[in-house]
């Protein structure tokens, strides 16, 4: 299996900060560019494993189990 990609949009809010919204997710980046342009919307195609990722950190590492 290939790898999945993710289309986000990124929604400004009043208060200043920024939220990025994942739409759908696609079996492949150029589904992803296309479901964007046929919903059109300004996001962004990302692969899934780079958002699941990202900014995580294992559980092991913050708590004793």
């Amino acid at each position: 299996m290939g790898t999945l990609f993710a289309l986000v949009l990124t929604i400004g809010m009043t208060n200043g900060e920024f939220q990025d919204v994942v739409l759908d997710v696609y079996n492949s980046q150029q589904q992803c560019e296309q479901a964007a342009i046929e919903q059109k919307v300004s996001g962004d195609c990302y692969p899934v494993e780079r958002i699941v990722r990202s900014d995580e950190v294992p559980a092991e590492t913050t708590v004793k189990f």
